[in-house]
């Protein structure tokens, strides 16, 4: 009796253990170049304000990429524009989330004069519809600023 109770149990064990799954998390991705095209359907640049009081400052702003009709992606731009390269603590773009746009933008250094964007994950079926808003944030030198970029139709095939 002991021993069936025993069986029972682990069972019941097991199949909780292997029924469960953890809870879905945005990876995280690297920085890379940014070259736009009529594509890309940006907002305007806004000062990161750790940057603020220097000259040149970083600027960043949201972009809703889409290429054609039935597929988006967002992109957070990033803009050293300062004299010294800057430490990139933490980026994040929520895009489409039921979809599974959203990333988290790896920690990196962003040379003096460059460009870097932090590229979601492009989602799809679009046509017809509109985007979801795009909120992104930049954490540099321990201050998060956000972004949003308020979506786009995707025209209809």
């Amino acid at each position: 009796m002991l021993r069936r109770l025993a069986a029972a149990s682990a069972a019941i064990v097991g199949l909780v253990v292997l029924g469960s799954s953890p809870a879905s998390a945005s990876g995280t991705v690297n920085w890379k170049p940014v070259n736009t095209t009529g594509a890309w359907h940006c907002n305007g640049y806004v000062p990161h304000g750790a940057y603020s009081t220097v000259p040149g400052g970083v600027k960043f702003k949201t972009c809703i990429v889409m290429p054609n009709n039935d597929a988006a992606q967002a992109v957070l731009v990033v803009q050293n524009a300062t004299a010294h390269d800057v430490y990139i603590e933490k980026g994040r773009v929520v895009f489409e989330s039921s979809s599974g746009g959203d990333i988290w933008c790896a920690a990196s250094n962003l040379a003096s004069g460059a460009t870097a964007g932090c590229y979601a994950p492009t989602i799809n079926p679009l046509d017809c519809q509109f985007t979801t808003n795009a909120d992104t944030e930049l954490t540099l030198l321990g201050r998060k600023n956000t972004n949003t970029n308020y979506g786009w139709e995707a025209p209809c095939g």
